[in-house]
């Protein structure tokens, strides 16, 4: 088969993953009304609830519907429209509407609405910081958490993050401020580069809202910022997922395994920051034993 027409086959096959993955289960899509916004969410399958927060920050959830779509076939699904993505976006985009405390007051009202004690919360990424965060200001609210890809529990750990991709991608592509740049940049998240490309190409630049990324990756990711203080007597369920070949490498999931009692770690070969995509089987099945063990 010719490189060329491989690409393009990934490309769509990819592309009718990230934004129709639910279209094959019942679907509820629906909101909860915030000061200045409404926040949507979409509701899928029946279970234990299992909330899904998306990376960026400021990534539209859509990236994530395979994994909402795997994870209703046994639990509840609830994948969230974060503040200022997707449809959940204030009027005005400003450090007053895009605060770290503005997105956990988010998910209360949302746990509130839906009438769940307690949820587990599954973040990728930027979303597993502020799943760490919910974790710290909420910890009785949380039955377990997933953490796929994770920013790293400590500003510290990730210095050798931007290294990692600039070795795959030029320092060139880093310092682009085009608005398409982070889709020349996707393909260095992954360990098929091939398979990357055709990733970023199915991904719309759209779905990235770099002026809600700016706002929240300056405050939780600033020099500095350190979570294990309040996560020192965390001690729920909590399973990281991690690539091999991810740019956030082995150091900096390792240093936030440590950090997180009794916390499950692991790795998953061939593989970057998108284990769904490159290594499906072996990322549900991690994820499927975890979240069918022990009881709340």
């Amino acid at each position: 088969m010719p490189s060329h027409f491989l690409h393009a086959t990934r490309s769509s096959l990819l592309l009718s993953m990230i934004v129709g993955a639910l279209a094959t289960g019942q679907t509820t899509d629906t909101k909860v009304v915030r000061p200045g916004f409404d926040l949507y969410y979409r509701v899928s399958g029946a279970g234990r609830p299992v909330v899904i927060l998306s990376g960026g920050p400021g990534f539209d959830c859509d990236y994530l519907t395979p994994v909402a779509s795997e994870i209703a076939k046994s639990n509840q699904a609830i994948l969230v429209e974060l503040r200022g993505t997707g449809r959940s976006r204030p009027s005005v985009i400003s450090p007053e509407t895009i605060n770290l405390q503005g997105y956990l007051e988010d998910l209360e009202a949302l746990r509130t609405h839906l009438k769940l004690e307690r949820w587990t919360v599954l973040g990728h990424s930027a979303g597993g910081l502020l799943a760490m965060h919910y974790a710290a200001a909420h910890p009785e609210r949380v039955d377990r958490l997933v953490l796929v890809g994770t920013a790293p529990i400590a500003f510290e750990f990730m210095d050798a993050y931007r290294d990692n991709l600039e070795m795959r991608v030029g320092p060139e592509a880093l310092q682009s401020n085009d608005p398409a740049g982070f889709q020349r940049v996707l393909p260095a998240f992954f360990f098929d580069l091939q398979q990357g490309a055709a990733f970023a190409a199915a991904f719309p630049a759209a779905q990235l809202h770099a002026d809600v990324s700016r706002l929240l990756s300056a405050e939780m990711m600033r020099p500095g910022a350190d979570l294990r203080p309040q996560l020192k007597n965390f001690a729920r369920p909590v399973l990281m997922v991690c690539g091999r070949q991810d740019p956030i490498d082995a150091r900096m999931a390792y240093e936030t395994h440590l950090a997180l009692k009794g916390s499950e770690l692991q790795f998953i070969n061939r593989c970057g920051h998108f284990p769904w995509v490159e290594q499906p089987r072996q990322f549900f099945e991690i994820a499927e034993r975890f979240l069918a063990s022990g009881t709340k």
